[in-house]
């Protein structure tokens, strides 16, 4: 609606009626939605807007709603519906007429409505006439504006095929829009500016030619030759394969000349590429060098740096285990094997290092660090949260960086540095089986249990030296049988022994052996355990942590629900739900299936030492008494 027609109807006392295609279908009165109830309604309501003051015939009305086979009723209900329009409008306190019947069906008065559809369309034209005129900032500006009228999908919750026709036909009208937009903007050399969006409205819509054309074109000019010309290559495939001919000359032609760096390419105003002076940050800590196994998990996150032919790249990997699993090892091992295909830096960040009692602050804290490291001036770091995710995800969509999060807990933390699309990846490690990033984002996930036997005595011999291990092979498979397979609690036995050259491997194994002196015999290895534990303790439910301190008094390797349930006095299913939250967050895993089905559980071995000490450092001795009386009653009873 013009400025003209807004106070023409301001001066006669006429409601202002504002009707929306592009998006969920609405009308509103003054600002307030009038209620359009039912899918009939909506379809005639949408067929008589988009005719926009021509008259709908009755027949055209019971072709949209039931198409060729419409019920005998049809011309009666398409009535009932009409006066069901009305009457919401009237409700709304519209006095004036909406809805006029007129032969030989009904018309919309539009003297006092707004269209998105009309102005986008006009606005479109007006944009179209200012690059036509060399006028491309006045272009962009009105095209934005155009764009921004759009909420989602055009006509989104209508049915019918006219009008699902017509949403097709708008769409198509949008991607011309943008196609234009994209053009100006290049035009002006705005080729940095403009990458993020031109790409994902590319990879939206990735059989659309002249997108690719101008996505190929943006990223030669943002010194991106290899990844235009790669892009291509798979498109082209993936276009072959679906459309089953060759694209356009054209975008042939534009791929040659990014191949031979055809000067042509580059903008004639353009000076000459000034030196990139960003820092290219590494922040990774040091990598092992004697990393044993994984090899199936370095293969899974190598998924990371595939361009799958078909449907989007995984941007994202989870590495979930148990505390002292090697889950930081293997992302940082994985991460310094794949630093190539990350030329725009490798960020690092221990979420368990953050306050996160202030959530928010601490995000805004983290992606503020993140933003400096890749060289925004601190000035420029947007002060509200929701803006700096944006311009941290716009940032990153620009390059190739590697974003790695360890010691995750909930999603909360995590989503904010999820990337949109573009390059870059983000590896996170975390204790929790539940997936922080959620499911349906297509994220890699790798759960990293104990290594096997085998595997640990080769990680402790080499770390300690064949010819001190080859003295007493069964010691260093006790050895590692006392560390549960850990490699944090195997590195740091084979540090007290590099440390300790005097002693034998056997030696070591007996002053192991002593249960309530393990995690102190393993020297700062068992304070990072523990230190691991806690930090996953802490986030159980106070059923779960209870149960986790009771299952550690037991000297049994194998417990079920039911064995939860005696000790904590509670019905059982209330005990296995307390069991799977353990099992969710690697402190038990699944040791086998008794008869009738019933899970049987276990401790990680050196979990179920810590689990112990915190029974005897938070449960009272009549308390832990009374739980092994219970079950010890129970097993008799059984027997």
């Amino acid at each position: 609606m013009t400025s003209c027609e807004a106070d023409q109807l301001e001066v006669t006392g006429c409601q202002r009626i504002a009707i929306s295609a592009l998006g969920t279908l609405l009308a509103t009165v003054n600002g307030r939605p009038v209620t359009i109830a039912g899918p009939r309604q909506r379809t005639i309501f949408a067929m008589l807007a988009l005719a926009w003051g021509r008259v709908v015939s009755v027949d055209s009305l019971v072709d949209a709603v039931w198409g060729v086979r419409p019920p005998t009723t049809a011309r009666t209900q398409v009535a009932i519906c009409i006066g069901a329009l009305r009457k919401a409008f009237r409700a709304a306190d519209v006095r004036e007429p909406v809805i006029l019947t007129t032969h030989p069906g009904y018309q919309l008065v539009t003297d006092a409505c707004s269209f998105d559809v009309r102005d986008f369309a006009a606005m479109a034209a007006d944009a179209a006439d200012s690059a036509r005129q060399s006028r491309l900032d006045d272009a962009v500006g009105l095209y934005r504006k155009a764009l921004d009228l759009w909420t989602g999908p055009a006509l989104c919750g209508v049915a019918g095929r006219l009008v699902e026709d017509e949403a097709t036909r708008l769409e198509a009208e949008r991607l011309a829009v943008y196609e234009a937009l994209f053009d100006a903007e290049l035009s002006l050399g705005r080729h940095n500016e403009v990458l993020p969006e031109l790409s994902a409205v590319a990879d939206d819509h990735p059989l659309h030619e002249k997108l690719r054309h101008s996505l190929m074109l943006a990223q030669y000019r943002c010194g991106r030759r290899a990844e235009a010309a790669e892009g291509f290559r798979s498109w082209r495939r993936r276009f072959v394969d679906e459309i089953g001919m060759e694209p356009s000359a054209s975008i042939h032609q534009l791929h040659n000349a990014i191949l031979q760096d055809a000067p042509g390419l580059a903008l004639h105003a353009e000076a000459a590429p000034h030196p990139d002076r960003r820092t290219i940050p590494a922040e990774l800590p040091a990598d092992v060098p004697d990393l044993i196994g994984r090899h199936s998990e370095l293969r899974a996150l190598d998924a990371l740096l595939d361009t799958p032919p078909d449907g989007p790249p995984i941007r994202t990997g989870v590495v979930a285990g148990t505390a002292g699993a090697g889950k930081t090892s293997l992302v940082v091992h994985w991460a310094s094997r794949a630093w190539e295909s990350f030329p725009d830096g490798l960020l690092y960040a221990d979420l368990s290092q953050y306050e996160w009692s202030h959530e928010a602050a601490t995000v805004h804290s983290l992606l503020h660090r993140f933003l400096r490291v890749l060289g925004i001036p601190a000035e420029s770091v947007p002060e509200r949260l929701d803006e700096c995710v944006s311009f941290y995800r716009s940032l990153l969509a620009e390059r190739r960086v590697l974003v790695v999060l360890d010691n995750a807990r909930t999603l909360a933390h995590v989503q904010p540095f999820l990337p949109g699309y573009g390059d870059s990846r983000l590896l996170v490690t975390t204790d929790g089986r539940q997936d922080p990033l959620a499911v349906g984002r297509g994220a890699v996930r790798v759960d990293l249990d104990a290594l096997s036997l085998p595997e640990a005595a080769d990680l402790v011999t080499r770390m300690v030296g064949e010819r001190r291990v080859l003295d007493d092979p069964r010691a260093v498979r006790e050895l590692s049988r006392l560390c549960g397979g850990l490699p944090l609690a195997l590195r740091a036995a084979a540090g007290r022994l590099i440390a300790k050259p005097h002693w034998s491997v056997r030696h070591f194994v007996y002053r192991l052996a002593e249960a309530d002196r393990r995690l102190e015999e393993l020297g700062a290895g068992g304070v990072e355990l523990r230190a691991g534990f806690e930090r996953a303790y802490s986030g159980l439910t106070a059923d779960a942590a209870r149960t986790c301190r009771m299952l550690g008094l037991l000297d049994t390797p194998y417990f079920t629900a039911d064995t939860g349930a005696t000790l904590l006095a509670v019905d059982p299913a209330d005990a296995e739900d307390a069991m799977e939250q353990l099992f969710d967050m690697h402190f038990v895993r699944v040791a086998g299936v008794g008869p009738g089905g019933t899970l049987h559980y276990a401790f990680h071995e050196l979990v179920r030492l810590c689990a112990r000490e915190k029974a005897l450092a938070e449960e009272t001795e009549d308390e832990r008494y009374a739980a092994l009386s219970r079950l010890s009653e129970a097993q008799l009873a059984r027997s």
